[in-house]
């Protein structure tokens, strides 16, 4: 579709009915949450990207913070996991603060969605954990790993084998060291 011009009455049917898929994503996300933070608080956000990483929709009641936190993240996916290497099946998982919101508590998931093979677009969701180890309040925090349980970015593939891209590290340039 690219360089093509769409017609505004088929722009406004696609738009309508991805903003309906990212908002029913976030409805069966908020029904199915164990945690209370999520389904009482909503503090959540849910969206659809193109196979760039480039935002195209998102749920309607995310908060902001977990909107850019999801935006951000996805660079760093597909810097970590390229389109081409993902399969159906694939999730994509981190918390790492330098790669999404700066907070451990927020956990980012993105899975790729395929359409006859070919990747079509990368659905995510970004939730707050209140309980990920660690100090009760991250700001008393003097190190990262006093927040919490650090998930660098990893993928759990189909056949349930877990890759890291990282190892553990203290600041984002000790990170960038074990690319």
């Amino acid at each position: 579709m690219e360089g093509k011009a769409i017609d505004p009455v088929t722009l406004e049917v696609v738009w309508n009915r991805l903003l309906s898929v990212a908002n029913e994503q976030q409805d069966a996300l908020i029904r199915t949450a164990f945690s209370t933070i999520v389904r009482e608080s909503q503090d959540l956000a849910c969206g659809i990207f193109d196979t760039r990483g480039r935002m195209i929709a998102q749920s309607i009641s995310g908060t902001p913070g977990h909107i850019n936190a999801m935006a951000t993240s996805m660079k760093h996916f597909l810097a970590a996991f390229p389109p081409d290497k993902l399969g159906p099946g694939d999730v994509l998982i981190t918390n790492d603060p330098w790669m999404t919101a700066g907070q451990i508590n927020d956990i980012t998931i993105t899975t790729p969605f395929f359409k006859d093979g070919q990747l079509v677009a990368l659905f995510a969701n970004t939730c707050h954990s209140a309980d990920i180890g660690g100090r009760i309040l991250s700001a008393e925090a003097r190190e990262v790993f006093e927040e919490g349980l650090r998930l660098p970015i990893a993928s759990r593939t189909k056949s349930s084998v877990i890759s890291t891209r990282r190892r553990r590290a203290t600041t984002p340039a000790a990170a960038r060291c074990w690319k």
